[in-house]
C-alpha cells in the first residue's frame, strides 16, 4: 500500500512535465512559424520587385535600337559609328517625345539637337567598359584626352567606382556632371554659328567690292 501512495506523486510530477514541456513547445512552434511566414513573405516581395526591374530592362532595350553602316548624325549628318568600331564607344542616340529613334556621332551633337529644336528627348550614351545603352542622366560622364568624332572625348560609365577606377588610372581624365557638358555644346554650338555668320559677311563683302 505504501508503495501505491508513493507512485502516485511521481506520476502526478512526471505528468506535469510533460505537460509543461507540451506548453513550451507549442509556444515555441509559434514563432518559428511566424519567422518562416515572414522570411516567405520578404521572398515573395523581392521576387515581384526584381520581376519588375526585369521588366522594365527589358522594356526600356525595346524601345533602343543599334546604328548600322549607313547611319548618320541626326544633328550633323557625319557617319555614326556602330558598337564595333573602336569610334562606337562615342556614338549615342535619343528617343523622341513621338517614339522616333535618331543617333549621334558624339555627344555635343545629341545636346545641341535638344538646344536648337527646343525639345526634351530621352538620351542614351554607351558604358565604356560593357557598350551598353545607359540613359546619359545617369550615366557617370568622365572628360577624356581621347579622340572622338567631333573632338569632345567624353566616356561614360555606369558606377562611380567604374568611373573612378579610370580617372584613377588616367591623370587627364576628371568626372564632368552633365550640366557642364550640355553649357559646353551649347557655347560650342553658338560659337560656331557666330563664326559660320562672320564667313558668311566677309565673302559677301568681297563680292559686293568685285562689282564696284
Amino acid at each position: 500500500m505504501k508503495k501505491v501512495i508513493l507512485s502516485i506523486p511521481i506520476v502526478l510530477a512526471l505528468y506535469a512535465c510533460g505537460s509543461e514541456e507540451s506548453k513550451q513547445t507549442e509556444h515555441s512552434a509559434e514563432p518559428m512559424q511566424t519567422q518562416e511566414q515572414k522570411i516567405s513573405k520578404v521572398e515573395t516581395e523581392q521576387q515581384v520587385n526584381d520581376n519588375a526591374t526585369k521588366t522594365n530592362i527589358i522594356k526600356l532595350d525595346n524601345r533602343l535600337s543599334e546604328p548600322t553602316e549607313d547611319t548618320h548624325c541626326s544633328m550633323c549628318n557625319m557617319k555614326v559609328y556602330t558598337k564595333e568600331h573602336e569610334m562606337g564607344v562615342f556614338s549615342a542616340q535619343a528617343i523622341k517625345p513621338n517614339g522616333s529613334v535618331v543617333f549621334y556621332d558624339d555627344i555635343g551633337c545629341l545636346l545641341n539637337d535638344e538646344y536648337v529644336n527646343q525639345v526634351d528627348n530621352e538620351k542614351f550614351v554607351r558604358d565604356f567598359n560593357t557598350l551598353n545603352w545607359l540613359n546619359v542622366e545617369d550615366a557617370i560622364i568622365v572628360k577624356t584626352d581621347l579622340r572622338s568624332p567631333m573632338n569632345w572625348g567624353y566616356i561614360y560609365f555606369k558606377t562611380s567606382e567604374d568611373a573612378n577606377a579610370y580617372v584613377k588610372e588616367h591623370n587627364k581624365a576628371k568626372i564632368t556632371p552633365i550640366a557642364q557638358v550640355r553649357e559646353e555644346a551649347i557655347e560650342r554650338h553658338k560659337n560656331k554659328n557666330a563664326h559660320s555668320h562672320s564667313s558668311e559677311g566677309n565673302q559677301m563683302d568681297m563680292k559686293m567690292g568685285e562689282n564696284n
